[in-house]
Parts: structure tokens; sequence; C-alpha cells
């Protein structure tokens, strides 16, 4: 089949076209490429000014691909990989438009059997090409991750490694349901956001609307087929291909998943957890010179066979949140960790419901009271930013250096046949100050464990089916946390906060929650000898080094910038050496 498919444009055609490519790229705009199924997907190929065969980096997303090239702090779609960096240093850099969206042909069903072929059949199209040397990587951050996922699960031949960011594995747990709680905050945007791109510029032939995802999200509020079969976390085994792993720590949902998996693979592969970045980690994947010379370092070591010493390293990198220094490790999780419980306790001046709180600490309670809090009254708390129950240490006689993942074992009981516990880890400094460093939720209903998936601060929820609370009785609750890479300073304190609602995560509509999660409600939290509730922690004692962390990789740091918007476009192209 030739030409392009006919479309009808529901824009000035100005507005639909991408800028004009960077210095010392040229680009070949909208060439159609066809997949096993027929659909044909149109990519945009930028390539060095001189002739010749060059490795290539794909990109795949369903996210527009004419607005890559426009600066990644106004618009989170913005994700596929520095173009400008990368292309005058001898890189073909392919950026694919996912099906059924933009220019292309097809219908977006997430994942399908369809998508999940694509980046085989799209590498395998970029390797015989004439401009191509035959070995192909891909670059690219959140969803364009997920599809070096599926590419390398696929195991086209001619992938010769990946390099993802903010690519969690696990699509219920931490993309629609964190904790079996329906995730309002992130999904009701997010299907606005990927269907405008899916309508857009209009009508092209072969191109189907999308699937309902906020419809089917509701129809599976359990774990099953609809998610494993599309998520990365049932098939790690299969990639074959190297891997680097960048992981920016906290993040709305990759940061939990995308931990999990990397032990889980195989194949040769390096992680660096990063800085926090808040809402702005694909700015930084973008823009970055010290990451990018890093991630350079990587595909000129896979796709060019030079000996960049990449792979002579220690296979962990690690920021320290609260030290902000680097320091490498032999394995993740960190293999010296020492897991230690911090038992909650009883305040010597009330409950843990009221200020000063409850305590912390490394001994088991006795004989304690418990503390209780109901809902809706504790929304007032929640609405003033106060904690609803909270625990405590001492501050601190030394550093505490955590690194890893870790969980919550709670013992509580509700007077409701079903509610929710949402979990904060709090640093405490001394001026008065807190930072969030780790949180994590749990539906009361879903507290079933999986021991044999299950690991030291890494409880598995099988989430595949609802078991209702007996009202007023005292049940376990093992909630899995955000893994945490953060040194407690001494003169600091660790504190935990729990809540039964969490006004940031939900939806203020409510919509089934009301029938799902009942009001009045009160809960109690116990700590006595039978109820041992404790946060348990991978402590990281000190050690030599391994190995001095070098740059480019100890020139990596960034301010963790708050909020939604950025007032700049600093770093954007990036270029240099």
């Amino acid at each position: 089949m030739t030409g392009h498919p006919a479309a009808t444009l529901l824009y000035p055609e100005a507005l639909v076209k991408a800028p004009p490519p960077p210095p010392g790229v040229r680009a070949i705009e909208n060439v159609y490429v066809t997949m096993r199924d027929g659909a044909r997907l149109a990519v945009d190929i930028y390539l060095p000014e001189q002739d010749g065969r060059f490795p290539a980096l794909l990109s795949l997303s369903p996210y527009l691909k004419e607005i890559q090239r426009k600066p990644p702090q106004w618009s989170h779609a913005i994700e596929s990989g520095a173009t400008s960096f990368y292309v005058p240093k001898g890189y073909v850099h392919v950026i694919a438009q996912g099906r059924g969206a933009g220019l292309s042909q097809g219908q977006w069903r997430w994942f399908d059997e369809h998508e999940r072929t694509d980046g085989y059949d799209l590498i395998e199209w970029i390797a015989a090409q004439p401009w191509c040397t035959g070995k192909v990587g891909m670059i690219g951050d959140s969803y364009w991750s997920w599809s070096q996922y599926a590419a390398a699960i696929a195991q086209p031949p001619h992938l010769k490694c990946i390099c993802q960011q903010d690519a969690t594995t696990d699509f219920y747990r931490d993309v629609c349901f964190q904790g079996g709680i329906y995730h309002h905050q992130f999904v009701t945007g997010w299907i606005a956001y990927h269907t405008a791109m899916m309508a857009w510029p209009g009508p092209v032939e072969g191109k189907l609307p999308p699937m309902n995802l906020g419809y089917e999200a509701h129809l599976h509020p359990c774990d099953g087929p609809f998610y494993r079969e599309r998520s990365a976390w049932t098939q790690l085994e299969r990639i074959k291909v190297p891997v680097l792993s960048i992981a920016p720590q906290g993040g709305q949902m990759h940061f939990r998943g995308q931990l999990w998996g990397y032990p889980r693979i195989s194949a040769p592969k390096k992680l660096m957890v990063v800085p926090p970045t808040g809402f702005w980690s694909h700015v930084r994947y973008l823009t970055d010179p010290a990451l990018n010379r890093q991630m350079l370092r990587w595909f000129d070591h896979w796709l060019k066979d030079i000996d960049t010493g990449i792979m002579d390293e220690p296979e962990v990198a690690i920021f320290d949140s609260g030290t902000r220094q680097w320091r490498h490790e032999d394995a993740y999780p960190v293999q010296r960790a020492q897991w230690t419980p911090f038992y909650f306790r009883a305040g010597a001046a009330g409950p843990a419901t009221q200020a000063p709180h409850g305590l912390l600490g490394g001994t088991a309670p006795e004989r304690e009271p418990p503390d209780a809090y109901s809902l809706p009254a504790s929304l007032a708390q929640l609405s003033a930013g106060k904690p609803v129950a909270a625990y405590a240490t001492p501050p601190l006689e030394k550093n505490l250096r955590v690194w890893g993942p870790l969980s919550l074992t709670l013992y509580a009981a509700s007077s409701q046949i079903d509610t929710a516990w949402y979990v904060k880890v709090m640093d405490l400094r001394p001026d008065g100050s807190a930072a969030m460093v780790s949180k994590g939720h749990l539906r009361a209903s879903f507290r079933s464990v999986d021991p044999n998936l299950s690991a030291p601060g890494q409880p598995f929820h099988p989430f595949d089916r609802q078991e209702l609370l007996e009202p007023g009785r005292v049940h376990e609750f093992q909630i899995e946390l955000v893994p945490m890479f953060h040194t407690f300073r001494a003169g600091h304190r660790l504190q935990v906060q729990i809540a039964s609602e969490d006004i940031q995560y939900n939806n203020h509509m409510r919509q089934i929650d009301v029938q799902l999660l009942p009001w009045p409600v009160e809960n109690t939290l116990f700590h006595d000898a039978g109820h041992p509730s404790h946060l348990l922690l991978p402590v990281v004692p000190d050690a030599p080094e391994i190995a001095p962390v070098k740059p480019p990789v100890a020139d990596i740091d960034w301010p963790a910038v708050p909020g939604f918007w950025m007032a700049d476009t600093e770093g954007w192209p990036l270029r240099g050496e």
C-alpha cells in the first residue's frame, strides 16, 4: 500500500505541523509503517545531516509525535527523548505515533495484543532501512518506557538495548488501583489527556475511536487477566536485552513497580535511583546534561560497540535524598540492609490522634490503649493539613539511612464492613518543617497476602477478591509503602501518619466509593503485646564504598520543583557534548 491514509484536519494545517527540526538534524515526516495486522503507523525519522548508516533509537507512544520537538515543560506527553542531543552524535531517532492516535491507523486499547507487538514490527522495519546499521535501541519516559517493556518481551532480533525512566511494571497496582483503591486523581485526568491526542487532528482513514478506559477500569476493579496480560511484571523473564533502568524517587505511580520489577529482570542491567523530581521527571530525562551523558555511554556501548566503561562499574547507583550524595551498591534490594521494626507506642500526653501524638520506637509494646478516629469528622484535620493519627520517634541520636522497600503492619478494627488505610512516612526537621518520604494505601477488604510473591518490605496482595471486614474485629493489614532512599539526620524525627481518606488521591466527586467505602465509620488502631503494629524499614549501615561514583552520574542532582507548572524552559533543547 502506498500513499498516506486520508485525513480530515479539524485545525489549520500550520497548527498541525511539527516545528522545524533542531540544528544538525534532518527530518523525514509521516512515513507509514505497516504492522502485522495491517494497521499503518505514522513515524517521524530524525537523521544526522551527513549521509551514512547509523544505529537507531525508537520511541513509541500514543502521545503526539508532532509535539515532541516542543519544550517538555509544556506537557508531560513530551517524553520521547532528547533528539537534539543524540542525533548529532550519530544516531537516528525514530518517533512513532502509537496506534489509534494522531495520524496513525488502528485502535488504542492500552497494550492489547496488537499494541504489544507494534514495537517488534517497528524495530525490524527500522533495522532493514538503508540509513540503519541494523542495531536498534529504545528511549523514552513513562508510556514510552512501557512500550520498551512490551518490545523487549516480544524479543525482536534487532533490539539491542533499552533505556527507561518512570517505568512501572504493574498497571493495576500503580496506575489504576493503588492499594485496590481507584486512582481518581491520576486516571480520570489521564483518560481525558490521551483521548484528546487520539482525536487529534481529526478523522483518519483506518483510525478507530479508543477504548473507554474509565469504563473498563471500573468493569475490572480486581486484578486479573485484563491487567496482567497488559502489565510487564508477568513476563519480565522474557526480557533478554540489556536494560538501563532510571528511577526518579517518589513520583505519582511508577517508582514502586519499576523497583519491584528490576530484580526480576535477568538480562544485563543497570539501576540508577535518581533524585526526586516532583511532577517533572520527564523534563530531567530530556534536559539534564549529566543524565543524558550517562545514557549516551549506555547507547554507545550496546549500539556502537564503544568501550565506555559503563559495564565495568557497579550495577546500582543510588542518590540519597537526605544527604544528597551518590553511592554505588552491588544489587537491588541493597543486600546489607538490616530489616528493623519501629513499633507504635502510646504517647505520654494523650492519644495518637492528638498532638503531640504517639511514639515510634524499637521496643515492642505490652499493654497500651488503642487509638480511634472517625470519618467524616477527621476530614477537618486532613483539610487543615494535620495528621489524623501519628506516631513519631524522639529526635534521632544519629543518622538513620533507609534504602529500599518498606511496609507497615497494622492491627486495626473498623465499625464498617470495609474501609481504607492511607499511610505517609514523614521526615520531621528540627525547624518544624516536614517532608513526606514515602506513602502507601490499602483498601481493607484487599488485605489478603500471597506469601509466594512477598518479600521483606514487599507484601504482595493478589487483589483478586474482596474479603469484607467483621465490624469490631481486629484484623492484620500489611501495607506496602513506596520505597525510599533517604537518610534521616540526627536531630530529625521519623513519623508515620495514618488516615482513612486522602483528599489529594481521591476524587471529591466521590462516585461509586460512596457505596464501596461506607461512612460514617470509626476506625481503631491497636498497639499492644498481641497486636504489635510496626513500620518495617531496611536500615542500611555504614560501610566502605565499593567504588566511588564518578561523573557523569556524580553530577546528577536537581531540585524537586513543586506543583504542576514550570515557569521557564531552562535546558531545552539539550545539545552539547
